[in-house]
């Protein structure tokens, strides 16, 4: 029987081997970022000296997501991925998230239903392939890097489009970001209209009220993305006209997965979200 346990940097050596092997991609990155933010709550199942499943809980205000749900596949079929979700759940219970969110794949779908979450909305996946061409910024905007005085304005539109305190996360990834603010300044301060972070593995966190700035925001997040690589965007489906903009400029539609919900639906504004830090995390 596998023991259940929060995760430790020594466990990062068999985290990676095993969620690479068992055709998860090798995380190992991913849960070094995580164990070292204080909002991320990560876990492992351990039979005897190897590790058996991976969780991930991140608290975001009255919000938690839940994710990085792996189980070695020999060990499928057994409970244990409904055991380390249940813990993670637990966790971010603990910690006062009384909404629970969760991108579902085919394979955790089940485990999900059985837990009591329900299917709130889609994401639909775009990809979209590395452009040379740097994007102008809209009339009536400036496109620039973001800087450590941008943090309060980034974090309070951020908490308009989704309804959570993604404080950490922001300030993790803000290194390499950008956002568009309104050219001319009103009692000294410029009215911030979006931002793109990009993150690990082609993903960007991009929010925008308006669908120019976003395809603006979009096409940035295509320029920068890695040779040999490709940049995701992630739009719920209640989303359809900036899904039809997205087809329109050359994105690939991908696919779908659903955003699961335990105990109340955080206050989304789905027409301001373009894209995810990632589907751990949203």
């Amino acid at each position: 029987m596998a023991i259940l346990r929060a995760m430790t940097p020594d466990d990062l050596d068999g985290v990676g081997r095993e969620t690479e092997a068992g055709g998860f991609g090798n995380r190992r990155a991913f849960f070094e970022n995580a164990l070292a933010r204080l909002d991320c709550r990560p876990m492992v199942g351990v039979e005897g000296d190897r590790i058996a499943a991976t969780g991930l809980g991140a608290v975001h205000g009255p919000a938690g997501w839940i994710g990085v749900i792996f189980v070695v596949p020999e060990m499928r079929g057994r409970g244990l991925g409904t055991a380390i979700t249940g813990a993670v759940r637990d966790v971010l219970r603990a910690e006062g998230c009384d909404s629970l969110v969760l991108v579902a794949t085919d394979l955790g779908r089940p485990i999900y239903d059985k837990l009591g979450f329900r299917v709130s909305t889609q994401y639909h996946m775009f990809s979209g392939e590395p452009t040379e061409e740097m994007p102008a910024a809209p009339p009536g905007a400036i496109l620039r890097r973001v800087s450590a005085s941008d943090m309060d304005r980034i974090r309070a539109l951020d908490r308009d489009a989704t309804g959570e305190d993604r404080r950490s996360l922001i300030e993790t990834f803000s290194g390499e970001g950008w956002l568009l603010e309104d050219a001319d300044a009103v009692a000294g301060e410029r009215r911030l209209r979006g931002f793109a972070l990009p993150t690990l593995r082609g993903n960007a966190a991009i929010v925008a009220a308006d669908p120019t700035d976003a395809v603006c925001l979009l096409d940035l997040h295509r320029h920068f993305a890695p040779a040999g690589g490709r940049a995701w965007a992630g739009l719920l489906t209640e989303n359809v006209r900036g899904r039809e903009l997205l087809a329109a400029r050359g994105w690939y539609a991908w696919r779908t997965f659903p955003r699961m919900v335990l105990g109340p639906d955080p206050e989304v504004r789905t027409g301001m979200i373009w894209g995810q830090f990632n589907h751990a995390e949203g």
